[in-house]
């Protein structure tokens, strides 16, 4: 999956766009999807601002969203 698939699954699993971001702006309570040079950043930025929360990366775009969907799957489920 590309950063546009992970998009419109997203909207189409009705995943609130305030829950997340792919290469935007960072905001505080938002899990955010980034390209960084050649690899892939995927964290959570708290309400403090703070970044570092599960941070992950990827080498390849298509882990990295697959990661951030079912990330967000699992936070709609629960």
């Amino acid at each position: 999956m590309n950063v546009e698939e992970l998009l419109i699954k997203l909207e189409q699993e009705r995943i609130p766009s305030r829950w997340y971001s792919v290469n935007g702006n960072l905001a505080s309570d938002i899990y955010m999807l980034r390209k960084v040079h050649n690899y892939w950043e995927f964290f959570y930025v708290d309400e403090r601002g703070n970044q570092n929360n599960g941070y992950r990366r990827f080498n390849d775009e298509s882990e990295a969203c697959n990661y951030m969907f079912d990330k967000l799957i699992y936070e709609k489920e629960h």
